[in-house]
């Protein structure tokens, strides 16, 4: 009876999630409901690892949807791997020994994202979290080069979100007048920077999901 109930309950979700995605041409919905079978699979995983760590359960698996749309066998066209593509060298340092192995993998990403969440203490949460995921998909030491050129440019807080995004633009070879007396050599300690708007729809595309989910968590099965 029991599961048949729960059975009833998933039934209503997806089909609540389906109308929802139609009724607001959600693309963000329907890829959730595509995955609902592999979020189910991993939800535990994701909990156990996420409480370890004190980081919230529903932005892990945001994330994850966004990196390799739980792929377990994801690999990108730069050698990031796994369901939570952590680029190799990161996978070492972490102690992950199989990024093909789901386990390893969300425990490595998680521990990532632990020391992440630790370099920006001061921010406030909802800035922290796109600090986070930037730093994620392009390094901390992208992120920390943006900081610089707020602080030397005094263009806003470098703890907030807006004029770090901003800033990360600007690292891009074609600003380098604005690198002038910010670094010794006048450039970048990491180099010029060409990724940022793939880095800042990344972030919004990991927020906008992590929006959904926390709108369905009531509906049983997200985290």
């Amino acid at each position: 009876m029991r599961r048949k109930r729960t059975l009833i309950l998933i039934l209503a979700t997806l089909a609540l999630i389906l109308v929802l995605s139609l009724v607001t041409n959600g693309t963000f919905d329907l890829r959730l409901l595509v995955l609902t079978p592999k979020i189910l699979k991993y939800r535990g995983v994701i909990q156990q690892h996420a409480e370890k760590e004190a980081l919230d359960a529903q932005l892990i698996c945001a994330l994850i949807v966004q990196e390799s749309g739980f792929d377990e066998k994801a690999k990108s066209a730069v050698g990031a791997l796994g369901l939570t593509q952590l680029m190799p060298t990161t996978a070492k340092e972490l102690g992950v020994q199989d990024p093909f192995d789901a386990n390893q993998s969300i425990a490595g990403a998680v521990r990532h994202l632990r020391t992440l969440y630790k370099a920006f203490p001061e921010s406030p949460q909802e800035h922290r979290h796109r600090l986070v995921l930037a730093s994620y998909n392009s390094g901390l030491g992208r992120v920390r080069d943006a900081q610089a050129l707020v602080r030397y440019h005094d263009a806003g807080d470098p703890l907030l979100w807006e004029p770090v995004s901003i800033a990360l633009t600007q690292l891009a070879k074609q600003h380098a007048s604005m690198h002038h007396g910010v670094w010794e050599g006048n450039k970048p300690p990491h180099g010029y920077f060409e990724g940022a708007s793939e880095t800042l729809a990344h972030v919004e595309r990991v927020m906008r999901y992590y929006a959904r989910i926390r709108f369905y968590e009531e509906l049983l099965f997200f985290l």
